[in-house]
């Protein structure tokens, strides 16, 4: 059965989710939807870097509404727009769309997401007779799905910790402006980095710690975030120029959900330059690699598991994080267009296995 889907959203992101679609045997492209003026009227491919498509662009919502896709794939950026990108879906699930999105993380968990997103989907899913899937990597895949699989061989567990590692950020994502105002590096001693003053870290991963307790059966008493940041020994030189010595070259956060004052489920996220030394009192990758996470079950059976990015073949600047954060979303598509109406949480299962893989290889046998 062949899926007709429209899409939304072509930033870095957004084009991966896009060319997993034109690229996916089972979904068929309808239309596109983009609100930068230059990228109207553009073929699809070309936003992709595949040959032309068929399918033009359009900044005309009612037009792709017009086309009645099956799914909507809303890739569009949600940041300081969140409230705006609920209700861009709501109107497409009212109209009787379904909708998958990597856009508004709390959602990837609807239980822990704000009660007046949930209301305005729930509603929206309703009228529409349609359904809603927010997913991404991590939060998502990586932290829900992944750990979701890892449990079903655990037995008592006494804990539970996902290590998330983001090493040498100067080198896997060298804009300073964002290592700059977001992590902090280069900041004075006593900055304190964009992500924790602005509440982003238990907005979107309170998410996490929720829902890994709900599986397990926990009670939480409460979720507490603790965080740190290392200060440079001396000039450290990086990709982006030189750190001063005393200013900000590392940060360390844990949110963890605590029983009778125990932390029981914990996140905890390491940013570091590729110059940073690395303190005896932070535990390291169970093997090195600049992107990954750790898994740490503390129990019976004890166990802990290493999840990679390694960078894309021929494309050393894309972290395979945000190919994974786009597929998650366009794997599901068939599921959710299938799904009864209403809301849909972490999805696992052959159901929402890649359909490209058995293309990928013929293609691949065509060139040799």
């Amino acid at each position: 059965m062949t899926y007709l889907v429209a899409h939304g959203g072509t930033g870095l992101t957004g084009r991966e989710a896009l060319r997993s679609i034109i690229n996916d045997p089972s979904l068929d492209l309808i239309g596109v939807l983009v609100t930068t003026p230059i990228k109207v009227g553009v073929d699809a491919g070309s936003l992709c870097g595949l040959p032309d498509t068929g399918v033009r662009t359009t900044d005309d919502v009612d037009a792709v509404i017009a086309l009645k896709p099956d799914c909507f794939c809303y890739c569009a950026t949600a940041v300081r727009r969140e409230e705006q990108a609920i209700e861009d879906m709501a109107r497409l699930l009212r109209a009787g769309i379904n909708v998958v999105t990597i856009s508004t993380i709390p959602m990837v968990y609807s239980p822990s997401a704000p009660q007046k997103w949930r209301d305005t989907i729930e509603t929206a899913c309703r009228e529409g007779c349609s359904s809603f899937y927010a997913t991404g990597s991590e939060p998502g895949v990586a932290s829900l799905n992944i750990p979701t699989a890892l449990l079903a061989g655990a037995g008592r567990v006494d804990n539970y910790r996902m290590d998330e590692y983001a090493l040498g950020l100067d080198e896997v994502y060298p804009i300073w402006d964002v290592l700059h105002e977001s992590m902090g590096f280069g900041k004075p001693d006593g900055h304190v980095p964009a992500r924790i003053a602005s509440g982003k870290v238990r907005h979107d991963w309170e998410t996490v710690v929720r829902y890994i307790a709900d599986i397990l059966g926990y009670q939480l008493d409460a979720i507490d975030l603790d965080w740190e940041t290392l200060k440079a020994p001396t000039d450290l030189d990086t990709n982006v120029g030189v750190l001063a010595a005393g200013t900000i070259c590392a940060h360390r956060w844990q949110l963890a959900g605590k029983i009778d004052g125990e932390a029981v489920v914990s996140v905890q996220y390491f940013a570091t330059v590729s110059s940073t030394p690395w303190p005896d009192s932070w535990p390291r990758p169970v093997a090195e690699a600049a992107s990954a996470v750790v898994y740490r079950v503390a129990g019976r059976p004890n166990m802990r598991m290493q999840l990679c990015f390694d960078p894309q073949d021929g494309e050393k600047n894309l972290n395979s994080a945000i190919a994974l954060t786009g597929m998650a979303a366009v794997n599901a598509i068939p599921f959710v267009v299938a799904a009864e109406p209403g809301i849909y949480d972490p999805i696992t299962g052959r159901d929402v296995v890649t359909r490209q893989a058995v293309g990928a290889r013929a293609a691949r046998g065509a060139r040799t």
